[in-house]
């Protein structure tokens, strides 16, 4: 397979100040619309391409492709998210349930916690995980790796109102060698 396309999102210190109105319902009606559109134009581009455009972000953050069983539909959910592998266990991705900052859970968090294991999308290559909420010191280990990466992470923290959740996506042991370096481009 050739060269992967990327996206990189360089955008500074962005989120080390107080965005206006952040935690209003206002806030939430118009970042909430901002998200969705962000997230369905990045589902546009992943299906137009194939899956060969990609966002790489500054620091080793990337964005991936959960899929979830859902917990009210039995459905399985694909949903695009950024990511970080962990920088104590390679193999292992960290995502958080940060909604934009939104006070509202994403709804694939309630999945996760219903159905622990789905799949990880990373660079077109998918494996099976299992999705662990962490908490307490670990919590707060993941979340900084990830706020290093994507700064609005800290205001997202400080201002949705309620508590960010964490989960690490640990390959299910038998597929974890199928798991792709995320440092090779190349796929």
């Amino acid at each position: 397979m050739g060269m992967l396309g990327t996206v990189d999102i360089g955008l500074g210190n962005i989120g080390h100040r107080r965005v206006r109105g952040m935690g209003s319902p206002s806030y939430d009606r118009a970042w909430g619309a901002f998200v969705n559109s962000v997230t369905r134009a990045h589902r546009v581009v992943h299906r137009a391409t194939g899956g060969r455009v990609e966002i790489r972000l500054p620091k080793g953050g990337r964005g991936v492709w959960i899929t979830t069983l859902g917990r009210r539909s039995g459905q399985w959910r694909r949903t695009p998210l950024l990511a970080i592998q962990d920088a104590q266990e390679p193999g292992v991705w960290i995502i958080a349930g940060s909604n934009g900052g939104q006070e509202r859970l994403p709804g694939w968090v309630f999945n996760v916690q219903s159905h622990a294991e789905g799949t990880l999308e990373v660079a077109r290559q998918t494996w099976p995980v299992r999705f662990v909420e962490v908490h307490g010191a670990e919590r707060e280990r993941c979340y900084a790796q990830l706020a290093s990466t994507w700064p609005m992470y800290r205001s997202y923290e400080r201002h949705a109102g309620r508590p960010i959740p964490v989960f690490r996506c640990r390959p299910i042991a038998a597929d974890a060698a199928k798991a792709p370096d995320p440092a090779d481009p190349v796929r």
